[in-house]
């Protein structure tokens, strides 16, 4: 096929993809918002995790229980470091510890043949992204509401970031089946 030609489609199909996934973002974010939920970050990084991994549709239920995995983890992290701190009288070789041992858990658990469903890197950056926000975390845990902050941010991921991602995965099969954007195997012939 002529270049310019796949070029002009390429142009014309990425300007569809642009507006659909531009939309359901936006759409996305007015809901959340509407609901109350202003951390929107975690049904973000459950879309940007499927389209980092290349699209594949097989790994969303992957993303959506690492999500969920990772923020778990996170949050017996906070319950547990300041325990584990008291116990050893330091606090940074309490929290090396911890970290060595999510890390070595995740690396471990991960492999093929044991848990790599719900421990692998999306679970990894969940933890992590929830860990940069400890500030929020101490608010919410002196407000008695740390069960609540965990357990939205893992709605999010899940109800937020999966209802975008297959609002955005049913618009792009439309957008295929109108002709506006290629089959999805068009770039193999």
């Amino acid at each position: 096929m002529d270049p310019a030609i796949i070029k002009k489609i390429s142009i014309k199909a990425h300007l569809f993809l642009g507006l659909i996934i531009a939309t359901c973002v936006c759409l996305g974010v007015f809901i959340m918002w509407s609901l109350g939920i202003h951390a929107v970050w975690p049904a973000f990084f459950a879309m940007i995790s499927f389209f980092i991994t290349g699209a594949d549709v097989q790994k969303i239920p992957s993303i959506l229980i690492s999500a969920v995995v990772g923020l778990a983890i996170a949050l017996l992290f906070m319950i547990l470091a300041t325990p584990f701190a008291m116990a050893l009288g330091n606090e940074v070789l309490a929290q090396l510890i911890l970290i060595w041992i999510v890390v070595f858990a995740i690396a471990f658990l991960g492999d093929p043949h044991l848990m790599p469903i719900c421990f692998n890197n999306y679970a990894f950056i969940y933890f992590t992204a929830a860990l940069m926000l400890v500030p929020e975390i101490i608010q919410a845990a002196m407000a008695g509401s740390l069960y609540a902050l965990f357990g939205t941010w893992m709605a999010t991921a899940v109800l937020g970031g999966g209802g975008v991602l297959a609002l955005i995965l049913f618009l792009i099969t439309m957008a295929r089946k109108a002709g506006l954007i290629p089959p999805e195997d068009a770039g193999a012939h």
